[in-house]
């Protein structure tokens, strides 16, 4: 049975073409490289270096072996770093691209800069957060869900043995661009088979499925023309600055640092907001620092409350 110890200075001598100079890289001597290269062969059966007087070259099993130890060895040296590493607590989370929460995390951060805390925060659409929950990449993954399509998404969670918790409900809204003639005059009509769209990746539980809102001419909003398609609230924030597209999506576009803030709601019904919460495994604890972090959004998201304007 190969053990570590022979991968590790198989896969130096490899590298080095040496025994002498993968002893210098291992802290030990070249005979004592020699007799660990020589019980692995033994042991695999094989030779599996060309012996010369000024280096060693690997056999043509010998590369074949390699090709194998490699990654076993630099899997060893990652969990290795992990085992230091694992008195620090880490926040891993996703989240839906929203530039308030990412505000929101900056904002946790800057609370805890001094903790001795690790953080892995990734932006991308539901079906992926699911799937990072699910597979453990991630501890909680923070979604936006049309209210109306929450019990066939709490089916489709539990069948990955996952679990929603509702943290707000929230509106659709319509983010005019600053060419746009509604950014100015909210008393003109909007027909939305003139509109264009600049919206995120859409996917099976997001808005963009379910616009039966319809404007004075009997349009919906899924008659408007999607010109561009992004995961980057940033480029959507700043296509926004400079254009007459227009952006329906919960209102969420409404970080400290957001250059849309002023959005309309699209409409009152109940079945047309959307559900801001995150995803967790069913059944297991979460760890002190996410329980922190979703203590912290709920206190902000309680301060944030504002009275509703009309929709449209």
């Amino acid at each position: 049975m190969v053990d570590i110890k022979q991968i590790q200075y198989f896969v130096a001598c490899a590298q080095t073409g040496s025994f002498s100079e993968a002893a210098e890289r291992l802290y030990t001597t070249q005979p004592n490289v020699s007799k660990v290269i020589k019980s692995m062969e033994e042991d695999m059966g094989e030779k599996l270096f060309e012996r010369y007087t000024k280096g060693i070259r690997l056999t043509a099993k010998g590369e074949h072996v390699y090709r194998y130890a490699r990654p076993v060895l630099e899997n060893m040296e990652k969990l290795q770093k992990f085992d230091t590493e694992k008195q620090k607590e880490t926040l891993m989370i996703s989240s839906n691209p929203s530039s308030w929460f990412a505000d929101m995390f900056v904002e946790y951060y800057q609370l805890h800069e001094g903790d001795q805390l690790h953080y892995q925060i990734y932006s991308t659409g539901t079906h992926e957060i699911v799937k990072r929950v699910q597979e453990r990449s991630d501890d909680l993954g923070f979604v936006y869900v049309v209210k109306n399509q929450m019990a066939p998404f709490q089916y489709f969670l539990s069948r990955n043995y996952l679990e929603f918790v509702s943290l707000r409900v929230i509106d659709i809204m319509l983010y005019p661009g600053e060419r746009h003639p509604y950014w100015k005059d909210r008393s003109c009509i909007l027909d939305f088979s003139e509109v264009k769209l600049v919206q995120s990746f859409p996917d099976e539980f997001s808005t963009d499925n379910y616009w039966n809102i319809q404007d004075e001419n009997g349009w919906s909003a899924a008659d408007a023309e999607t010109v561009v398609v992004t995961n980057s609230d940033y480029i959507m924030e700043r296509i926004l600055k400079i254009s007459d597209l227009v952006n329906i999506s919960g209102n969420y576009l409404t970080g400290e640092h957001s250059q849309v803030l002023d959005g309309v709601r699209l409409s009152d019904a109940e079945e047309q907001k959307m559900v801001f919460g995150y995803v967790k495994r069913r059944g297991e604890e979460l760890a002190a620092v996410a329980e922190d972090f979703i203590a912290f959004l709920e206190e902000k998201l309680e301060n944030q409350k504002k009275p509703e304007k009309p929709a449209i």
